[in-house]
């Protein structure tokens, strides 16, 4: 993980898959640099001598499959089938997968260890590095429009930077707990709990089980955890009922999240969070606002009485997360009319400092848009598409609301999470730490919205 040409030997040498930063944390878990460490530790002091607090946003967290299986074994392509169903009849997707998917098996251990297979476009072709069952890195050649050219669009050590840093944060105090906007599990069709997914024990392994417990403040909130989700498209995808959601985050069942109801809130420190679920994925409106638990409708009048409660007992801070964007220029694209929410949001701003966290795109957009902040913040693991040809920009009308963070220019691969700093009195400040692996100074932290 230094720079990109250590990525490039992966293949060949998996020992350099190891950043500078994680070979000072093995020497003290000291950070990069000397001046970041004081600013936090001054931060994290500060938050807990006063009345301001921090935490951590993240979003699209998500590995890609999972593909443990050995050569002979008939299930790796019916899970090849029932992914590119998603997309398509299944009779189509089987032979689909049968013509065109290519898989590579070690010949001494007979695991899979390459996949060549279509991806978005008939012209696009996808190349998936694996080891022990895991995609470890995945490029596309678009054949007909860039020959020859790989472009890099995930690489799971991308991800695993994320969830460190993260714990990092909330272990030395520098936040006091992670929201995540969804999508941290591929499916749920390879095992639904913990102890059955091998995507929930990934997320246990790399970031649940390695937070501290919630300290008394946060218990008397009615906090049980460090780590708060808004269901994404993924969590519910062959697992309708979210048993892997609430195997993973139990303490959720006491904030009245049911696999019948999929959205809560809560108030910490005079300040309101509110987790609303924007539904499942349908490939011909992969934003649409499609949720049923409960829906559009009745979600938007819960938001308003939970907005309208928070103005009557003086709580002028608040966050809201669900996963698909309010506002995109790229991927998958925005929420669309009517059912997109901001109308309802913004009418609150002059009341309340409202900031949206969401996710689905997977890259990163910033928007500032008649008074609430929009951090789409898909860059939290997950394959990065909206970085390819044909998607770094979707057709939008004249007078839309500008991206404060790529401004204008094409999105690149970026693994990131933002640190929000909440204190009475005065604006919110969010830093978004980010991990460029192409880039000659991989690491950096940025100021938003200044």
């Amino acid at each position: 993980m230094h720079r990109a040409r250590i990525f490039d030997r992966l293949d060949r040498d998996r020992k350099l898959q190891v950043d500078r930063r994680v070979l000072l944390a093995g020497l003290g878990m000291m950070p990069l640099l000397s001046g970041t460490l004081i600013s936090k530790m001054a931060i994290a002091q500060s938050a807990a001598t006063g009345n301001g607090f921090s935490f951590a946003a993240v979003g699209d967290t998500r590995p890609m499959m999972y593909l443990p299986n050995k050569d002979g074994q008939p299930d790796l392509v019916k899970l090849f089938v029932e992914m590119f169903g998603l997309a398509m009849p299944e009779k189509v997707a089987e032979a689909v997968v049968k013509r065109d998917v290519k898989m590579t098996f070690d010949p001494v251990t007979g695991q899979l260890i390459q996949v060549v297979m279509p991806f978005e476009s008939r012209s696009e072709v996808m190349t998936l590095s694996v080891d022990q069952g895991w995609v470890t890195e995945a490029s596309v050649e678009d054949v007909k429009l860039l020959p020859g050219v790989h472009r890099t669009m995930f690489r799971l050590s991308g991800g695993d930077w994320v969830s460190r840093e993260i714990v990092r944060d909330v272990r030395s105090g520098r936040a006091r707990f992670v929201i995540n906007s969804g999508d941290v599990v591929w499916w749920g069709n390879q095992g639904l709990t913990v102890e059955q997914s091998p995507y929930w024990q990934r997320v246990n392994d790399t970031m649940l089980r390695q937070l501290p417990p919630p300290d008394d403040e946060m218990r008397a909130a009615g906090l049980e955890g460090r780590w708060y989700i808004s269901v994404g498209n993924h969590e519910v995808w062959g697992d309708p009922q979210i048993a892997g959601v609430l195997s993973a985050v139990p303490y959720l069942k006491d904030l009245g999240v049911t696999p019948d109801r999929l959205i809560y809130k809560f108030d910490f420190k005079n300040v309101r969070f509110i987790f609303l679920w924007s539904g499942k994925y349908d490939y011909r409106s992969p934003s649409l606002w499609d949720a049923d638990r409960p829906k559009y409708a009745e979600q938007m009048t819960q938001l308003q009485q939970w907005l309208d409660d928070a103005k009557a007992k003086g709580i002028r801070k608040a966050f809201i997360i669900f996963h698909y964007p309010v506002f995109a220029r790229s991927g998958l694209g925005p929420i669309p009319e009517p059912d997109n929410p901001h109308k309802v949001i913004a009418s609150y701003a002059k009341d309340i400092e409202l900031a949206v966290f969401n996710g689905h795109v997977h890259t990163t957009e910033l928007y500032e848009v008649d008074g609430v902040k929009y951090l789409m913040l898909g860059g939290g693991g997950a394959e990065q598409d909206p970085i390819l040809p044909g998607r770094t920009s979707i057709k939008v009308p004249a007078d839309y609301p500008l991206d404060l963070y790529w401004k204008g220019q094409p999105p690149k691969e970026e693994y990131n999470y933002v640190l929000v700093d909440v204190e009475p009195g005065q604006k919110t400040k969010f830093t978004l730490n980010r991990f460029r692996p192409w880039a000659a100074e991989p690491f950096a932290s940025v100021d938003l919205f200044t």
